[in-house]
């Protein structure tokens, strides 16, 4: 990120008191002008880069190709004077010569080629096998999907996936899995563990495969169920394990509750106790899924996973990894009322201003693992990120393409894009494989639904919107949209995650140089 300078001006911000500009001309610049604690910064679409500019060109740039200079003149002059408005223009086009700045091109947005999707293309180099072993769970978490009432979200079933599909689905797998990376599978639920027998079969019918020996295992858990037998299969095949653990029982015991009602913590924690009782190095392969319902108490959330009990009890001195997320309440009747859910939105931006803080200090690892979790993924994605200019034309989409890299499996044989997207988007079956018509079909829907739209967002290079987002529209899953809502809560998102990028950037140099060990997953 770097300085943007026009010359002097008086301006007292970028945003306040602007007109809305209409729909893009074609020199309208491609970028995302935003305000960082005061200063204006724009986001450069075509750069994929962040340049911190003066209030007089953030002021200039929505408006710039939507209206004529003669009328930005007349708007601006008064707050900035005449001079400093056409001296930002000098810079718009400067930034364009000299930087690639401001660039006005859109791109095309276009489907996968259809090569993609033909047979023998669209199930090569799978990377991800995700078997739902069940749909039955013992738990009735109150904030549950499960529980809600969409129409694309199954409720708690009684469906169990027989071996002969599981032992097919893995074999089917693993002789298409991609060459030059360890194979994954992961048993996914309702609860998996409620499915030992059949994760057994699956583990020795893997290792049996050419490809066996490179297989790593994990299992997405609610942990209440980790027993002897459980924790011998996870120790000998090393297997990884991700426990859904809300906090300490104050938190998590309000909605992580069993099928009775009954509070799970405690079960869940000596589950724990167990595995690293057997097996200590378990601890680098674990990680915590931590949820947060509001209200809810972060500070005593974080506290908690800073100084985690089972961890301490067995010397462990490294914090567990997590994963942090607020909450789908979509379906829900939930009591929570809007000043909780903005004390839950100010309190997260609190844990990242404590990592900020800690890494402008030099000890990031001393803001703690919900601080860390907020914050450390957001910016090694960006300082791995695509750097290329931006083409001319674009899939949307982002990395999701049915049938390559995951495939996810439901009891019943039939094949999914991944475990986002529920029952409703099948590709294939166990039987079948994986069918390109099908793949075709989806991928021209999706291009159908986020085509009128993309091209003019500023936050395409980074959408994480996928064919999960169009299972989940309001108007059912055949319906050929992508909802705008969605479309605009990314976009606050991604704001977010850029003003924390700004902020980052605005350190000296060298208290980033640990990004460049690190890998995006």
């Amino acid at each position: 990120m770097f300085g943007y300078a026009v010359g002097r001006n008086d301006g007292n911000g970028p945003i306040q008191g602007m007109p809305q500009a209409v729909k893009p001309r074609p020199h309208a610049p491609f970028c995302h002008v935003f305000d960082l604690d005061g200063r204006p910064v724009a986001y450069d679409v075509h750069t994929n880069g962040l340049v911190e500019v003066e209030p007089v060109l953030a002021a200039v740039l929505p408006l710039y190709g939507p209206w004529t200079r003669r009328q930005i003149v007349a708007e601006l002059s008064p707050r900035f004077g005449a001079v400093a408005v056409r001296a930002a223009f000098a810079a718009i086009e400067r930034g364009r010569s000299e930087r690639g700045l401001f660039l006005a091109r859109r791109p095309r947005l276009v489907p996968p080629p259809a090569a993609t999707a033909a047979a023998g293309a669209c199930d090569r180099d799978l990377q991800h096998l995700v078997l739902t072993v069940t749909e039955r769970c013992n738990l009735r978490c109150r904030y549950c999907l499960h529980d809600a009432d969409l129409d694309w979200v199954r409720g708690h079933g009684e469906c169990n996936m027989p071996v002969a599909t599981a032992l097919a689905a893995v074999a089917y797998f693993l002789d298409r899995a991609r060459p030059n990376e360890p194979p994954v599978i992961s048993f996914y639920g309702g609860e998996a563990l409620l499915e030992p027998e059949l994760i057994r079969a699956v583990v020795a019918a893997a290792r049996a495969h050419p490809r066996g020996a490179a297989v790593q295992f994990s299992i997405d858990s609610n942990g209440v169920l980790l027993d002897d037998r459980i924790i011998d299969l996870a120790v000998r095949e090393r297997m990884f394990l991700q426990v859904s653990l809300d906090g300490p029982a104050s938190e998590h015991d309000r909605h992580r509750v069993d099928a009775g009602g009954r509070p799970t913590h405690a079960r869940i924690e000596a589950g724990l106790d167990r595995l690293l009782s057997r097996d200590p190095s378990a601890a680098d392969r674990l990680s915590l899924m931590v949820t947060l319902a509001p209200p809810v108490d972060v500070a005593a959330v974080a506290a908690y996973c800073a100084d985690f009990p089972p961890f301490r009890r067995h010397g462990i001195t490294r914090r567990p990894r997590l994963r942090v997320s607020r909450a789908d309440l979509r379906g829900h009747d939930w009591p929570a009322t809007r000043q909780e859910h903005q004390a839950l939105a100010a309190t997260l931006a609190a844990e990242e201003n404590r990592f900020l803080e800690a890494m402008a200090a030099g000890s990031r690892h001393e803001a703690g693992p919900v601080a860390s979790a907020l914050c450390e993924s957001v910016l090694i994605r960006w300082h791995h990120r695509d750097r290329s200019p931006l083409g001319r034309a674009r899939v949307p989409g982002g990395n999701c393409r049915p049938g390559r890299r995951k495939l996810h499996v439901m009891p019943d044989g039939s094949l999914h894009p991944c475990e986002r997207t529920g029952d409703v988007m099948p590709i294939g079956s166990v039987a079948t494989g994986i069918e390109p018509v099908r793949v075709r079909k989806l991928q021209k829907d999706f291009h159908g639904a986020a085509s009128n739209r993309c091209a003019q967002c500023w936050a395409v290079r980074g959408c994480a919107l996928c064919f999960a987002s169009q299972a989940s529209c309001s108007d059912g899953p055949e319906s050929p949209t992508v909802p705008a809502q969605l479309c605009e809560a990314h976009r606050r998102s991604r704001e977010q995650q850029l003003m924390l990028v700004a902020r980052s950037l605005q350190m000296p140099p060298g208290l980033r140089l640990w990004l460049d060990a690190t890998t995006v997953t």
